[in-house]
């Protein structure tokens, strides 16, 4: 694997690159308020035959922090940065959660970029889906006595029971430090309604069985916008590519070998 760092509208952005060949480049966007490290163990199976990108957005892992409140499409402009820099034309963008909800931005923003999309736990943001993200996100702050430490380690023990993997989330969280939720809350900002309708490309959705954000259900409206779309569902929760990797990047995997 090698590392980089590419010059965009939101500062420098961290990447990590692995993987050769003239297959349509992979594009991997983490979740909030993850890294790269989401994909650490997928990553090198995704990258068997293809290029393969994974990058930090910015703010989080070792990306530039960001000042003030960053909206979805400057995430995607981003993007849009670190792919013009690494001279890739055209992709594939597999985003977990606030990644899927940048990916839809990509593909609506450049569909001429933008060859189809994996959205790993899509989530719709109409407006009732923005005001229950809202209830759900709340900024941290540093505490005297160092009591958020322990805060933040029992919540992320409650979604995923490997104190191995629990130590992982918190380092990604607590590096992103008292600005760690903006991605949350540039999600639950995104009107993505108005947004599908200019995508173009056809998606598969991937869906963990345990993860209480996403469903076929509620994703409904973006199976619906795009053509063709499939479904996926896999055994796992809320960090499906660390909790279950051979599955999840089968499944990828799969896909990427069926016509679009």
């Amino acid at each position: 694997m090698r590392r980089r760092f590419c010059d965009t509208s939101m500062g420098q952005v961290h990447c990590l690159e692995a993987g050769t060949g003239t297959a349509t480049p992979l594009l991997l966007l983490h979740q909030t308020p993850r890294s790269v490290d989401e994909f650490a163990e997928v990553l090198p199976i995704l990258a068997a035959d293809r290029r393969v990108i994974a990058m930090d957005t910015p703010g989080y892992g070792c990306s530039d922090r960001v000042p003030g409140q960053p909206t979805v499409a400057d995430y995607a402009l981003a993007a849009r940065d670190v792919l013009d820099a690494l001279g890739i034309a055209r992709v594939i963008v597999v985003g977990h959660h606030t990644g899927a909800v940048i990916a839809v931005e990509m593909a609506a923003s450049w569909p001429d970029r933008v060859e189809r999309v994996v959205l790993s736990g899509p989530v719709y943001t109409d407006p009732a889906g923005r005001a229950e993200l809202l209830q759900w996100f709340r900024q941290w702050t540093v505490q005297p006595d160092g009591s958020h430490l322990l805060d933040k380690w029992q919540k992320m023990a409650h979604w995923v029971p490997r104190p191995d993997l629990v130590q992982r989330l918190v380092v990604d969280l607590f590096r992103a430090g008292e600005a760690s939720e903006q991605g949350h809350f540039a999600v639950a900002g995104y009107r993505m309604e108005e947004r599908l309708p200019r995508v173009r490309c056809p998606a598969l959705l991937l869906f963990g069985r345990d993860d209480p954000f996403a469903s076929p259900q509620r994703a409904a409206p973006l199976a619906a916008a795009f053509r063709p779309a499939r479904e996926v569902t896999i055994a796992a929760g809320i960090f499906a590519a660390n909790e279950a990797p051979e599955a999840y990047a089968g499944a990828v995997l799969d896909y990427l070998q069926c016509a679009p």
